[in-house]
């Protein structure tokens, strides 16, 4: 355990002194890391310079741990974002969930795990969270965004899940990673196994794979409190949400290497073929393949996401809401999407 404070290294040994040998640190004392362990924890205020680079200097010893999981108490783009360039594996922001850091730290091939992350697909969703948040970051602060990096995370991810399967991927990323992160890792895992199972060609993946990464990335303008908000929307957050497709295009439109098939799917992956849907309410002609493909990933997604406000919904109650949206998804990609849902 390292933190930043006394009495936030005595809040988290509490939580897990009963089922794990602890080490505890203060950043701000001399190293004293001396063996590998099983997981690193590190609460502490990544704001602070001093403790980012108490951080740095630990980075080879803690980087040798399997775990890494960072407490982000400031829950901001830049603190997350922060957390994984200094090597989490995990980043939980907010305040701490026992339960959640709990079912974290315990190894999934230990009996108190039911479900099974294999290390290729933890590391290559570990990747895809890293590069949601340098996007996030970058396009908060105006910069430009590592694009080619980006489709990079996205390779790797395909090759994952073509090597592993979609559902250990599904059971990864909602075992590892949160909110508005476990979303767009979930969209991009889902599109890519639909890209998959349809036999599009290999640009064609490239192009869906970059579209599910980038497709949110208007919501790095949204606060995390509104986008991760343990409980339902009210109106005035609907209205902030909403707005995420036209921010994330304009913010795309200027960035190179982006094109055009990707800002298209950015700015339209919430229409609907019977013209009901936001921000440009196009009809069924005006929505491309990829569009349709990528809205049908969306939705499932978001119906099995684990929520703090609502039980997760199985897979199979999640393809049934997909069947019973009559006239705004094509119907013949839903029932191809049927494998994918229930199988894969």
């Amino acid at each position: 355990m390292l933190a930043d404070a006394s009495d936030k290294l005595a809040g988290v040994c509490t939580i897990v002194e009963g089922k794990f040998a602890v080490a505890a640190e203060r950043l701000d004392a001399d190293a004293k890391l001396s063996q590998t362990p099983h997981a690193v924890v590190v609460r502490a205020d990544l704001r602070s310079v001093g403790n980012i680079s108490a951080l740095k200097t630990r980075a080879a010893r803690i980087n040798r741990a399997a775990k890494r999981i960072f407490l982000v108490e400031q829950p901001t783009h830049i603190c997350i974002s922060q957390a994984y360039a200094l090597g989490a594996t995990l980043v939980l922001p907010g305040a701490i969930n026992r339960n959640r850091l709990l079912a974290a730290l315990i190894d999934p091939t230990e009996p108190e795990s039911s479900s099974t992350s294999g290390p290729h697909s933890v590391e290559a969703a570990g990747a895809g969270a890293r590069a949601i948040a340098s996007m996030f970051t970058a396009a908060r602060l105006g910069e430009l965004i590592d694009v080619g990096s980006a489709k990079e995370t996205g390779r790797r991810i395909a090759d994952c899940i073509f090597e592993h399967g979609l559902t250990e991927w599904l059971t990864t990323v909602r075992r590892h990673h949160e909110g508005t992160y476990q979303h767009c890792l979930l969209v991009t895992g889902l599109a890519i196994d639909f890209g998959l199972s349809l036999g599009v060609s290999k640009a064609d993946l490239e192009r869906l794979y970059s579209a599910a990464l980038f497709h949110d990335i208007g919501k790095a303008s949204i606060p995390l409190e509104v986008l991760d908000k343990p409980a339902k929307l009210d109106v005035r957050e609907r209205s902030l949400i909403e707005t995420h497709p036209i921010t994330g295009y304009n913010v795309l439109k200027g960035q190179p290497g982006i094109s055009a098939e990707i800002l298209d799917a950015v700015r339209h992956h919430h229409e609907y073929l019977d013209g009901s849907g936001y921000p440009d309410a196009l009809c069924a002609e005006s929505i491309s393949d990829i569009v349709r493909i990528l809205t049908i990933s969306d939705i499932f997604a978001a119906l099995i996401e684990h929520r703090a406000y609502r039980p997760t919904m199985s897979r199979e109650d999640a393809y049934t809401v997909l069947c019973g949206m009559n006239g705004k998804l094509e119907r013949a990609l839903v029932s191809s999407f049927k494998e994918v849902a229930l199988i894969r």
